[in-house]
């Protein structure tokens, strides 16, 4: 069972619960950054040359052998993948500031031979790996199993308790990316505990917490796929790029020591000759002193290279316009024209789900009509669109907006006319192979027809209506269909083939579209994982807001929690409503989406005074995050957060009171403000600006006045000229 640091602390302010640095105390010289440490660096150089047969590890600090291990039959990798017997071959530096190092082995024993391949990035204490094994031999291997992507320990330089920091992932629930910091005791006589993420153990959890889909094994259904494990002053930040079932424990021994394991979880198999599988993408990041110094680092590494580009430069997340697909084009047309009517500097027209297929019964919204049942057929809609998407795509190019338009290609109806022209693509989820009329069927992407299919049918799509952004979304979880299709001796393949052929899907549709900009979905943000982000891009974070019983402080507590370790994701208001300067400010990302439902005049003007302020904030986000304050789920708390840009030395403040709090004022350190300088903030609202001696800044903090409930402030701040 797990257990949480108590309730108290988790309601504190983060700079009194996270930082050394209390109001009052002494003023560090240099402002807070997120710029590595030489020390950082060096730590991981050492590391990388150890692991490369270069020199010596740290003693003490990791495990003195290579960060990841497997079995074949009782015969551990341990036996034969050392780094004494690698042959190692390194590559250039490339222009993205990474090199890749490619250790190899080979085992008579076994017939299989190993391959990792080492990525480290340039300016950044962290590097990466990945693992392949291939049969070699002329029959079938041995049992493979127990691949751990990550399989090291992790010990405190002077024995300190360990803490884990992760977060929730997005169940579609109030506590969606809800960051959770746990101390590894299992009391204060016993300096021991172990902190298990696998199907068992999630399951009890969510079904704790009241999750509808607790054993969902998309790679962020349950967790997000990335930890940071302190100790003391310093810690380690690992993540996972898979986008299936994985699994993790945390087993801390006593006295600083700890193991950590991560990996496939589900894999027991045998290879045929020359087949190949692989790990995990695994990713290390070390950090020292203060815990959101390495949230920042890990940050800034996910945006450098966990982001899509396109041309070299980060895919910019758009402020957009959403509207539900099943409108019929001309009321879509209308709409577009009062976007240009109002001059509202949308950067993208969503055309989302339900204007597909052939339905009679009209959908508005994400609760009516018969769209669901017309998955698969990937045509626009006679009755809503005659047969085309053309006049929408030009009205929004003309309108000045990209278009993009919601897909959903692993899913299909059992008789969509692909699930009788092709049967064999899809899984039925039934042992027996019995196809049920109007079931879910499973795209097979393990199989390259099926796949080829997929791609052809979303190219087509590009093409013929000039598609700029591709949202996919995924609202099957695969592995009941994977799990009954397994072969005998072979558990694991169907879903190993399947997630390396979705990879192999969207990177078809890049090397495609150079210019394609993809939305990651999966029932919200279910598959928010290294690989795929860095595909997609998570700017549809969580189903929850699809409902009208979801709170704007949710969407607060998402927010608050999901900037630990993104920069690049999006949020749309509950319920698709039109929302008031408040409820704005709850779904604030660089990714925002508005709901275009507005009817008169003031609506839509209210809507542009939204996406200009969605403008204004955007570029924030992809710098350096620091929480202020939140108190999850409390309709009596605040909720308070600032992210800065170090290059200008520019900073944005946002401060939320809920509707029932009493309190009128917070004060706050800012911990980027450097003391010697003196400070502009400009308040959004008003436009007043006024100046502020740094020295008072950080040795009194920054009081944020909020007189009426339900109320909010936005400010910006910046070096006084």
């Amino acid at each position: 069972m797990d257990h949480p640091l108590p309730v108290g602390l988790l309601c504190l302010p983060a700079t009194l619960l996270l930082s050394s640095l209390a109001l009052g105390a002494a003023v560090p010289i240099e402002p807070y950054s997120s710029k590595p440490t030489a020390e950082e660096l060096a730590f991981v150089a050492q590391w990388k040359r150890f692991l490369l047969g270069r020199g010596p590890a740290a003693a003490g600090r990791y495990v003195a052998d290579l960060p990841f291990s497997f079995k074949c039959g009782e015969r551990s990798s341990r036996e034969w993948v050392r780094i004494d017997t690698a042959r190692v071959e390194s590559g250039e530096w490339q222009a993205d500031g990474t090199r890749t190092h490619v250790l190899t082995w080979e085992d008579d024993h076994t017939s299989l031979s190993c391959e990792a391949r080492v990525r480290e990035f340039r300016g950044y204490p962290a590097f990466e790996w990945v693992v392949e094994v291939c049969n070699e031999g002329s029959g079938d291997s041995g049992r493979i199993r127990d691949l751990w992507g990550i399989d090291t320990c992790w010990n405190a330089a002077d024995g300190s308790l360990p803490v884990l920091h992760r977060s929730v992932g997005s169940p579609g629930h109030e506590d969606d990316f809800q960051f959770r910091s746990e101390i590894m005791h299992n009391s204060m006589w016993d300096q021991r505990r172990r902190i298990p993420m696998d199907t068992p153990c999630n399951a009890r959890w969510g079904e704790t917490h009241g999750y509808l889909l607790p054993n969902d094994r998309r790679s962020s259904a349950v967790w997000l796929p990335f930890f940071n494990y302190q100790t003391g002053r310093d810690g380690l930040i690992t993540g996972l790029g898979w986008s299936g079932a994985w699994r993790a424990y945390f087993d801390h021994q006593g006295g600083g020591a700890s193991t950590i394991l991560a990996g496939v979880e589900n894999l027991d198999t045998i290879l045929h000759p020359g087949e190949t599988i692989r790990s995990t993408l695994n990713l290390a990041l070390y950090w020292q002193g203060e815990l959101m110094h390495g949230q920042n680092m890990f940050r800034r590494l996910v945006l450098d290279h966990y982001t899509p580009h396109i041309d070299g430069r980060p895919v910019e997340p758009p402020i957009s316009g959403v509207v539900w697909g099943g409108i019929p084009s001309v009321e879509h047309l209308e709409i577009i024209e009062r976007i240009r009517e109002h001059q509202i500097p949308l950067d993208v027209y969503w055309f989302d789900a339900g204007w597909y297929g052939t339905g009679t019964v009209p959908s508005y919204s994400v609760f009516e009509g018969d769209w669901g049942t017309m998955a698969g057929d990937w045509r626009p809609n006679p009755n809503w669109h005659h047969g085309t998407l053309q006049p929408v795509s030009d009205a929004a190019h003309a309108a000045g907006m990209e278009f993009l338009v919601w897909v959903e290609p692993c899913r299909a109806i059992e008789g969509r006319p692909i699930t009788l022209e092709h049967p064999e693509y899809f899984l039925t989820g039934h042992s027996d192979g019995r196809r049920l009329d109007g079931q879910a069927l499973l795209l097979d992407l393990g199989r390259p027809d099926a796949r080829n299919w997929a791609v052809e049918v979303v190219a087509s799509l590009i093409e013929d209506y000039d598609i700029d952004w591709y949202e996919e979304d995924f609202n099957l979880d695969p592995n009941p269909y994977l799990e009954t299709a397994a072969e005998p001796d072979r558990w694991g393949m169907k879903e190993m083939r399947f997630i390396e052929g979705h990879f192999a899907f969207w990177d078809a549709l890049r090397q495609r579209f150079p210019n394609l900009a993809i939305l990651n979905c999966a029932s919200g943000g279910r598959r928010l994982d290294l690989e795929s982000i860095s595909r997609g891009q998570p700017l549809w974070r969580s189903d929850y807001n699809c409902f009208p019983e979801a709170t704007a402080e949710s969407t607060q507590d998402h927010s608050y929690g999901i900037q630990h370790w993104l920069p690049v994701q999006g949020s749309v208001i509950r319920g698709w409503q039109l929302y008031d300067t408040y409820e704005a400010r709850c779904a604030l990302s660089p990714g925002q989406e508005n709901p275009l439902v507005a009817k008169t005049r003031d609506e839509w003007l209210r809507i542009k005074a939204n996406v200009l302020q969605a403008k204004r904030c955007k570029r924030y986000f992809v710098g350096d995050y620091y929480p202020l304050v939140n108190q999850q789920r409390d309709p009596a708390g605040w909720t308070a957060y600032h992210l800065f840009l170090p290059e200008g030395q520019e900073g944005m403040l946002v401060a939320l009171r809920r509707a029932k709090s009493d309190v009128t004022a917070m004060r706050f350190d800012l911990l980027t403000v450097d003391p010697a300088r003196d400070w502009t903030f400009e308040d959004y609202d008003s436009g007043r600006t006024w100046v502020v001696a740094g020295k008072v800044l950080r040795e009194d903090g920054f009081e944020v006045a909020i007189p009426q409930r339900r109320d909010s402030r936005l400010l910006f701040y910046r070096p006084t000229s």
